[in-house]
């Protein structure tokens, strides 16, 4: 009875450690952000900084929302992959992003900008 008590224990341990702290397989903790300092510099003279958006998640995720810190450029960045929507910013246009894929997208300023996940949704069942 008490090694079935253990398994059971153990079982209920593992299950609320793939559910994470607020019980989604995937929360923005997920979402890895790095930005790079490329040591180029833009028309302008404004530094080149390459963002990286990575899924950690074992699962796919959409509608990735970034809070962006006041972002601006004074370069293109490409709108499928980063846009300002709804008092956040979207990446990849809210398509999916597989798990463990990153997206990339490069802007230019004098500063860097600290972005930090502010929501996503799970794509489909994981």
């Amino acid at each position: 009875m008490a090694h079935a008590f253990k398994l059971l224990i153990l079982a209920a341990f593992l299950f609320i450690s793939l559910l994470g702290s607020n019980g989604e397989r995937c929360g923005t903790s997920s979402i890895q952000v790095q930005t790079i300092n490329t040591g180029v510099a833009a028309a302008g003279g404004d530094t080149v900084f390459e963002v990286e958006v990575k899924n950690l998640c074992s699962c796919s995720v959409r509608n990735v929302r970034l809070d962006g810190g006041g972002f601006a450029t004074s370069m293109y960045v490409d709108p499928a992959l980063f846009r300002a929507d709804d008092g956040a910013y979207l990446v990849n246009g809210g398509e999916p992003v597989a798990a463990m894929a990153e997206v990339t997208f490069r802007y230019a300023w004098d500063h860097f900008f600290q972005m930090t996940p502010r929501s996503l949704e799970v794509d489909g069942q994981c």
